[in-house]
């Protein structure tokens, strides 16, 4: 609780916590009012009464213009928000809390071929963790029947998936290609606390495993899962960008017709990642504010999550810093002329028949 009051006082972690909430809350309440409808703009004139060209820009059509379908940005972007925000978050949690005990089991079980996990954890951060995504989804997150040659005939694909399958099966390959990497993190986090000296006397007072984990290593370990949370909330939201440029959207695409006369895809779900795949070739065009404003908002999302750590990390330095360390029994001081023992004179017993004679 302490730190969440001293959370509520950074200015990083709650600029960062106001701009992720309140794109989500607002893009939730754009669903819940007008069930994400998203209208597109009729025909614009100029001042001489003559048909301007689509699609329009910002100044034409405030205030973000429209896109190749003539719809409004301002209002595609608002409806994929909620999407792409709900999306990374869940990536992430699948991401960090199998991984959380996944670790403790590495840890309290597992110590004799802890280091060859943490080899192979190692050699698979090597290979480009895109690349294998990609390799992985592609064949999955077909949205139409492909055509085939084979042996001279044309031969059709394989049905694609029903659209939440899709999506489930993003998140799912997308979540446990980090579990490893992640388990191993928290495994070395977990044996850098065990080291300290209060569990060591706790271990010897007989606890058992659990009680050390909930009891001790617990308020350790919460607020270094909460750095690790933020920062794979970063990676996720890059590498669905990376997978949208290579043509896998999250709930996969449909194919329409545009205002220059091409079929293109669309995403399903207007998540900013796949509208960056989608208008990713418009950046080098005479219309590069579409390709612009998914690119403009997910950085936005990712600045908000790196101050969000950045004020996180403050805030554990800070109150880390404030602890006060436990300090040793002050040792009795005495003065010049005092001393610590005081001498006894003992006399000689005196003969028993001589103390009778006198009771006597």
């Amino acid at each position: 609780m302490y730190i969440l009051k001293r959370l509520l006082f950074n200015k990083l972690f709650l600029s960062g916590f106001l701009i992720i909430s309140g794109l989500f809350v607002v893009s939730l309440l754009y669903f819940f009012f007008f069930n994400d409808r998203i209208p597109t703009t009729s025909l614009l004139y100029d001042s001489q009464g003559k048909p301007l060209p689509a699609p329009y820009s910002y100044k034409n059509f405030p205030p973000f213009g429209t896109d190749n379908f003539g719809r409004d940005l301002f209002i595609v972007i608002l409806v994929g928000a909620k999407y792409t925000i709900a999306a990374a978050l869940l990536i992430t949690f699948l991401r960090v809390f199998p991984s959380v005990w996944i670790g403790l089991f590495i840890h309290f079980f597992l110590q004799k071929i802890e280091k060859p996990l943490k080899s192979m954890a190692d050699a698979l951060n090597y290979f480009p963790m895109t690349l294998l995504a990609f390799l992985l989804l592609n064949g999955i997150l077909i949205s139409e029947v492909g055509m085939y040659m084979v042996d001279g005939a044309l031969v059709s694909g394989p049905e694609p998936l029903p659209y939440w399958s899709r999506i489930l099966f993003y998140i799912l390959i997308f979540a446990l290609l980090f579990v490893p990497t992640n388990s191993i993190l928290i495994a070395n986090e977990v044996k850098t606390i065990y080291k300290k000296e209060f569990i060591e006397s706790s271990r010897t007072l007989g606890a058992t495993n659990w009680r050390i984990v909930n009891k001790h290593i617990k308020p350790f370990l919460v607020p270094q899962l909460a750095i690790i949370f933020l920062r794979d909330f970063i990676h996720t939201l890059i590498l669905m960008s990376h997978l949208a440029v290579l043509g896998l959207f999250i709930g996969g695409y449909t194919r329409r017709g545009d205002l220059f006369g091409y079929t293109k895809q669309l995403s399903n779900s207007n998540e900013w990642a796949g509208l960056l795949g989608m208008w990713w070739e418009y950046l080098w065009t005479s219309y590069p504010w579409i390709s612009f404003m998914p690119i403009l908002f997910i950085c936005l999302l990712i600045l908000s999550a790196k101050g969000m750590m950045e004020g996180l990390t403050k805030v554990l330095v800070a109150v880390d810093s404030t602890r006060e360390p436990v300090q040793k029994q002050n040792e009795i001081e005495y003065s010049k002329g005092d001393h610590p023992f005081e001498r006894v004179q003992l006399r000689a017993a005196r003969p028993a028949q001589e103390m009778d004679c006198k009771r006597g």
